[in-house]
This record gives structure tokens, C-alpha cells and sequence, in this order.
């Protein structure tokens, strides 16, 4: 039997190398594959929570969607509910028109979202309805999934609603929902609860 060379590299992992090396795989932030059509047409049909929600759209399909461009609290944060019922409002009775940016790697898409509320009403940009309110943040990691004037107008309103203690800005320290994230990832691998802050 033939020994192989543990210097030498199949074709197949050499190629595989060479792609994550180039960036050409997706990495757990990057997109799995983008999504199809451009543009959605539909209806909410359950709000999970302040940025994400299903919607049936026109061909029946159904379709998990994350908002674009923010990061609301989550279900055991303060201002979770408010946030989750603020957008179910603003969706209710309305047509959803989604301009997907990408798949995330919870296979939802991730949308910039308007609501359509009729001839009476002008179109909103939900995310920003969210931020506007104070009851999500502007989601800066991920600015570069927006354009720049979208960006822009994000960041000034959770200034403004900062500034007028609207929402969870209400409290003096809220702590963003990137963070409670990470530090209940760090308590499930066995993190000792004593090491938890005073801001949980």
C-alpha cells in the first residue's frame, strides 16, 4: 500500500483553501445566497418581534424577514413587547413591499421593508418607524448593508430619540441587543453567573 505524503494536498482541499483564503465562501456573517425577486409584494402575518416577522407574499409563499439596518430588544429585554407591538401596528391592515439585501445565516431574509398604508397615507420605511419611536437601535455593524443616505438618516433619528429619552431611551444605560446576545451565549458555554453586570 502506498503512503501518502502529508506535504501533498488533494485538488479538492487545495481549491477549498484557496476560496476561504480569497473570501469566496461565506463566512456565519456573510449572505448564502441572494435573493429572488428584487422586489416583494405581501402581507404581515406574525410579527415575532421589534425587526423580524412572516410575511405571505402575493404567490402565497411565506417569508421570514429581518429588517434591515436595526437591532430591536430582545424577548426578555425591556421594551421588547412595546417594540414587537409598535411594528405590529404599523403593519397592520397594510401592504409590505420588501427590497431584500440578503440571506442571513437564520435563512431569513434581510430587507429593507416599507409599509404601503393606501392613497391616505404616505409609505413608511419600517426600520426607521422603529428607530423613530426608540423602541430599536440603528444597527451600525451592519451599515454597510444600507446606502449611505439611509445610513445617515438611521443614525440621526436614534440621536434624536436618544436625546428626547423616547422609548427604551428612557433609561439612563439600555443595553443593546448585540451585546445581551453575546453575554447569554457567554452564560449557556458556563460563564459563573456572578460575573454577570448590574446592566443585565
Amino acid at each position: 500500500m502506498r503512503k501518502t505524503d502529508p506535504r501533498r494536498t488533494d485538488p479538492f482541499t487545495a481549491a477549498l483553501l484557496a476560496c476561504l483564503l480569497a473570501g469566496l465562501l461565506p463566512t456565519s456573517q456573510s449572505v448564502a445566497k441572494p435573493p429572488a425577486p428584487a422586489v416583494v409584494y405581501g402581507v404581515s402575518i406574525d410579527v415575532q418581534d421589534g425587526d423580524s416577522f412572516v410575511m405571505r407574499d402575493d404567490l402565497g409563499n411565506r417569508i421570514r424577514v429581518r429588517i434591515s439596518g436595526i437591532d430591536a430588544p430582545e424577548k426578555s429585554q425591556a421594551f421588547a413587547d412595546r417594540s414587537r407591538q409598535h411594528l405590529r401596528d404599523l403593519m397592520r391592515d397594510a401592504r409590505i413591499r420588501l427590497e431584500p439585501v440578503k440571506v442571513d445565516v437564520f435563512a431569513r431574509t434581510v430587507a429593507r421593508v416599507w409599509v404601503l398604508s393606501g392613497d391616505d397615507k404616505p409609505e413608511r420605511d419600517a426600520g426607521l418607524a422603529q428607530i423613530e419611536a426608540g423602541l430599536a437601535w440603528h444597527f451600525k455593524r451592519y451599515r454597510s448593508d444600507q446606502q449611505d443616505q439611509d445610513s445617515a438618516r438611521y443614525a440621526k433619528a436614534e440621536r434624536v430619540a436618544r436625546s428626547e429619552g423616547l422609548g427604551l431611551w428612557r433609561d439612563p444605560n439600555p443595553q443593546p441587543p448585540w451585546d445581551f446576545r453575546t453575554r447569554a451565549k457567554r452564560n449557556d458555554q458556563g460563564e459563573p453567573r456572578n460575573s454577570r453586570s448590574a446592566v443585565d
